[in-house]
């Protein structure tokens, strides 16, 4: 039995868009499909990925500064003090973690300006890192389970929470551009070649990658009457491939529909579900298989957005950041469209959001879907009263 409910009480994300959270609601309130298709092509012409604006010195810079800023956000955002901040649990999911920092000190390896290959072996670092900046009593627990590395550990702390072993949590996801993904990705030919994401539409042809960071504080004591909270989740393996979901879509369905269980819930109390939506031919396809069977099991439809078109895909830290994206625009009364949607892929039955969601002081439940490498699957629901 739960003895708390795990609030999350403040968030903080910085993309390519930047990380001020009001400038970011404002942009995708008025942003309009021609808008975003004019802006991705022109953004994606500097560089093939969703990339920050800002310029940095090196990549440790970068790192860090990405770091610091999204903590001190949401530090700022609910005035903890050094002792709060000693009770704060740290949770940090990503694919890449410092990838980027190894990558660079290999350079200058061979340029023989560093006598080791690697400066760091593990990314443990990373956790101590976040344990000194915020004072943390607590040992930092690092998730890496592709892409859904994030929102597990949301879900872990939450339940951590709920049963009363923490008072605070703080998760990170963080993910900075690389070579080593970056050409992962390109050998599997699962980059999109038209620059324009379009989950479940019949001209989708890929993925595109971002870089992003996210930070969402947990509490067991809400701080307004309208912060979210946790509901429940469900984490399952599907086996059919270490690179692809199973088409029927049915790991995905039980995924989803045991999350509902587990919240005890049924599909009628939610109000919008967040797609994983990564654009592949695959997760087009067995994705909107599940989603299929889980319409057709409650005999109802829900409406459904895709955030990758916005953020990219951020691979273990889209739990987080696109969870992040979602709280700040439902603060703003929407959430946002499945932008680059026009018409269905074949076998897609149902037509993801055209226009925002209005949620605007209303009760709000959010299901979310996460599909990843080696078939973890995760899907979570939060909900506001």
């Amino acid at each position: 039995m739960s003895l708390h409910k795990a609030y999350i009480t403040a968030s903080s994300l910085w993309c390519h868009f930047g990380n001020d959270a009001q400038a970011l609601g404002d942009s995708l309130r008025t942003l309009t499909p021609l808008a975003y298709e004019t802006y991705v092509k022109e953004h994606l012409a500097e560089k093939p990925y969703y990339h920050f604006q800002e310029n940095f010195d090196s990549e440790e810079e970068k790192l860090y500064t990405t770091l610091d800023t999204i903590v001190q956000q949401v530090i700022n955002q609910t005035g903890l003090s050094e002792e709060e901040c000693r009770e704060v649990a740290i949770f940090i999911g990503s694919t890449a973690m410092g990838i980027s920092l190894n990558e660079a000190h290999y350079a200058h390896f061979l340029e023989h300006t560093k006598t080791t290959p690697f400066n760091h072996l593990g990314y443990g670092y990373l956790g101590t890192y976040l344990e000194k900046r915020l004072g943390s009593k607590h040992k930092a627990l690092l998730f890496s389970t592709a892409c859904t590395s994030s929102v597990n550990a949301l879900a872990y702390a939450s339940k951590m929470i709920e049963r009363g072993v923490i008072q605070k949590a703080l998760v990170v996801g963080i993910e900075l551009f690389n070579r080593t993904t970056y050409n992962g990705f390109s050998s599997l030919m699962l980059l999109s070649k038209n620059n324009l994401y379009r989950p479940f539409d019949e001209r989708s042809d890929g993925i595109i990658l971002g870089e992003s960071c996210s930070a969402l504080l947990l509490e067991n004591q809400p701080r307004t009457a309208h912060d979210f909270y946790y509901k429940g989740s469900k984490n399952q393996c599907d086996i059919y491939s270490e690179t692809t979901s199973n088409p029927s879509g049915v790991p995905i369905f039980e995924t989803m529909n045991g999350a509902l269980e587990n919240a005890k819930l049924d599909l009628h109390a939610i109000d919008i579900i967040k797609a994983h939506a990564t654009g592949s031919e695959n997760n087009n396809t067995s994705e909107a298989n599940a989603l299929h069977l889980l319409f057709e099991k409650y005999a109802i439809q829900k409406p459904i957005t895709a955030l990758k078109p916005l953020l990219g895909h951020t691979l273990g830290a889209s739990g987080s950041n696109e969870i992040a994206l979602s709280l700040l625009c439902a603060k703003e009364g929407f959430i946002p469209p499945a932008y680059g949607f026009e018409t269905p892929a074949e076998g897609v039955r149902f037509e993801p959001l055209r226009t925002p969601f209005t949620c605007k002081d209303k009760p709000l439940s959010i299901l979310f879907n996460f599909v990843a490498f080696g078939g973890n699957t995760t899907s979570l629901i939060l909900a506001r009263d």
